[in-house]
């Protein structure tokens, strides 16, 4: 018989390589899915992030790990159109800023006809929870082989965030990242959490302090995971974006 299989969205950050262990639990088959920002200055530590936690993952656990699938955001953007999805995503961004790869994700749900988890967490002012509760219905999936997954659906006439978020499944809502720091210490995987990356411009290799996944973690109880000098950053967070600003206007 066939294993189940879930396609998992997936970066090699903390979030989802919580939902990557805990799905290796299960004797099923894990499509990890990728997508490449070449506008990002992290994809060289996530790449490395991904690769050695899978490895880790496969001596412990029981679940197959297929290997990576790449996407390039320009790619999707430009082969996965999709007016209709793009319209919506364009009114709940105005409204809540919700990142730009929930788009990419969307189109490329759409585009392969499939339903892929997104390790969301629970967030107070979470830009992504937001949209969803006001323009969405959050419903946990009957009948599912998996326990506790949840999806969107559309509230009423609005359409909006089932549009964006209706083929993502949502698996870890309802934690916080203090809970899944909690859960993976239970289980005996928190040595494999810690190989995760979150920061988007590294600064000599580590995590710079001032950009938007370092101001999470600030945030969120998990300051822990920022050397001192990147604390340091953090604190004084105004005056080093604008010198950072400041240094990309002068190399243009």
């Amino acid at each position: 018989m066939d294993k189940k299989k879930v396609t998992l969205l997936y970066s090699g950050g903390w979030d989802g390589t919580f939902r990557l262990l805990q799905l290796a639990q299960y004797d099923i088959e894990i499509q990890p899915v990728y997508v490449i920002d070449k506008d990002r200055g992290s994809t060289e530590y996530e790449c490395r992030a991904m690769k050695t936690i899978i490895e880790e993952a496969g001596k412990r656990f029981p679940a197959v790990i297929c290997p990576i699938q790449y996407y390039d955001k320009e790619w999707i953007l430009e082969n996965c159109r999709d007016e209709e999805i793009s319209n919506a995503f364009r009114r709940l961004r105005k409204t809540y800023a919700v990142g730009t790869q929930y788009e990419w994700f969307a189109l490329l749900c759409r585009k392969t006809g499939l339903k892929m988890e997104s390790a969301v967490v629970h967030q107070y002012h979470g830009k992504v929870e937001d949209a969803i509760n006001a323009e969405g219905v959050l419903e946990l999936i009957e009948d599912d082989f998996l326990p506790s997954r949840y999806q969107v659906r559309p509230k009423g006439e609005n359409r909006s965030a089932h549009l964006v978020f209706g083929n993502l499944i949502l698996p870890v809502i309802k934690l916080e990242k203090k809970d899944e720091e909690r859960i993976a210490r239970e289980n005996g995987w928190l040595d494999i959490m810690k190989l995760s990356w979150f920061c988007h411009t590294p600064v000599n290799g580590k995590p710079c302090g001032l950009c938007g996944p370092c101001d999470d973690a600030m945030n969120t109880g998990m300051e822990w995971r920022l050397p001192e000098d990147a604390r340091k950053r953090y604190k004084h967070r105004t005056l080093y974006r604008f010198i950072r600003k400041l240094g990309s206007f002068l190399k243009r």
